[in-house]
């Protein structure tokens, strides 16, 4: 069992540092869930009562930045729900960073759906506002309760002061916007708006209610971004306002530093068609994909986004599976080639051990088959005695027991090439009738 933990870990160890990289996790929080008053107001459009509003955090390890979000041929980029999203008629934006600071106390503005990469206003003097999760807010809150105007019907006590469970800590007490003095610059944002009009036609700016978006030619980037806490290092990249469940697929570019020199790598949400420079990421899809992650199991994957262990269904057996060696295994379902033993050649095995039912050969053994030169150059020649034997099949293994070469010679002219191998230590193994020889030979 140590050998088999050993090699999995291996396995698992590997595929996790190159498909979750940088990726810690990515949280869909239920920021609010707006009820009665909020449907009153008209300002905003149509905001029906029990919509929700999500917002989706990227969380990444310490000293790596989001640089953008993106959907090209392949991997597009997805926004969707069965339900209509919400975009506030008269103060909605498409982008977090372009919304005034100010207008998170007018109506059902703060619900607006938009997407961003961790921005959610205007600079200001301080900064400006980034998103941050609700229960890591340092600072209380400037929205909804007696910071809301109470939109167009003026409600005493303001809009957004439903505390429902199904939202977590009330809007009024934890708003989820934090100041960061420190802002992005150089933002580009293609795939959205109409570059004549400058119009938002998607889920983000408009006013005829949309309930997907879905492009494969999209960008939205700046200089680059990471968490208001560095070490927890969660960005906000969309906020999403609907009566129905959401999905979504995201793909974008983290900056990390390795000794200080920047790279770049992309992170895409399908792993059908990967291009050399993309990683993928199960995290970048949402509803998440479950499945085994148990190593015990045949069915195990790192490609899993979270852990369902009913799926767990073939226990993994270790063993050789090569039916040529001595100590083939039928019942094992995950080869180990260095388990596999044959004769003349055991992987410094002790053969009695691995294969404890092997008998002497009767009739052609070694003394019957001489092969020559040894070592040999280019050509190997097989010489059998008796000559009855006739054609005979071969194959040629190198010191890992890998079938390098195989074939069949007439024992008339049994000269086998083995130019094109490299130098190094093989094994030819002889079939004849039911019986395997092994010869152990050097390729200069």
């Amino acid at each position: 069992m140590r050998i088999k933990h050993f090699i999995l870990s291996i396995i698992v160890s590997f595929s996790s540092g190159v498909a979750f990289a940088q990726i810690e996790g990515v949280h869909v929080e239920t920021y609010y869930v707006s009820d009665q008053a909020d449907a009153t107001d008209t300002f905003g459009g149509h905001l029906e009562e029990g919509s929700k509003t999500y917002r989706i955090f990227i969380d990444l390890l310490p000293g790596s930045r989001i640089l953008s979000i993106f959907g090209e041929e392949g991997h597009p980029l997805i926004f969707s729900s069965p339900r209509p999203f919400f975009n506030h008629r008269d103060e909605g934006i498409s982008f977090g960073k372009d919304l005034n600071k100010n207008r998170y106390g007018s109506g059902t503005t703060p619900l607006d759906t938009y997407i961003t990469i961790g921005q959610c206003s205007k600079s200001f003097a301080q900064g400006a506002y980034f998103g941050v999760p609700k229960s890591s807010d340092p600072d209380g809150s400037i929205v909804g309760g007696v910071n809301n105007d109470g939109g167009s019907n003026y409600i005493n006590g303001g809009l957004l002061n439903n505390a429902s469970s199904d939202a977590g800590i009330p809007v009024t007490i934890s708003d989820g916007l934090a100041v960061k003095h420190l802002l992005p610059d150089s933002w580009i944002e293609i795939g959205f708006k109409d570059i004549l009009t400058d119009e938002d036609t998607t889920i983000f700016g408009s006013h005829i209610q949309k309930s997907d978006f879905y492009s494969t030619d999209a960008l939205l980037r700046n200089s680059g971004v990471n968490g208001v806490d560095s070490i927890q290092n969660e960005i906000l990249i969309a906020q999403l306002t609907t009566k129905g469940e959401i999905s979504f697929e995201l793909n974008m570019e983290v900056e990390i530093f390795n000794n200080g020199v920047s790279e770049t790598i992309k992170f895409v949400a399908r792993n059908d068609i990967l291009g050399d420079d993309e990683i993928f990421s199960p995290w970048l899809k949402f509803p998440f994909t479950c499945g085994c992650t148990d190593p015990d199991y045949l069915e195990a994957s790192t490609t899993f986004a979270c852990t369902d262990n009913s799926q767990c269904i073939t226990p993994v057996v270790l063993g050789c599976t090569d039916s040529l060696a001595c100590n083939y295994n039928p019942d094992a379902n995950f080869n180990v080639p260095d388990l596999c033993c044959y004769i003349g050649y055991c992987h410094n095995l002790d053969i009695s051990v691995a294969c404890p039912n092997l008998k002497p050969r009767d009739g052609i053994d070694n003394r019957h088959i001489r092969i020559y030169p040894n070592p040999a150059f280019t050509e190997l020649n097989l010489e059998i005695e008796p000559v009855t034997f006739n054609p005979v099949l071969f194959q040629i293994r190198d010191i890992l027991g890998h079938n390098v070469l195989e074939g069949k010679v007439d024992v008339q002219d049994s000269q086998i090439n083995i130019n094109e191998l490299v130098s190094g230590q093989y094994i030819i193994q002889v079939y004849l009738q039911d019986k395997i020889t092994t010869i152990p030979f050097i390729k200069l």
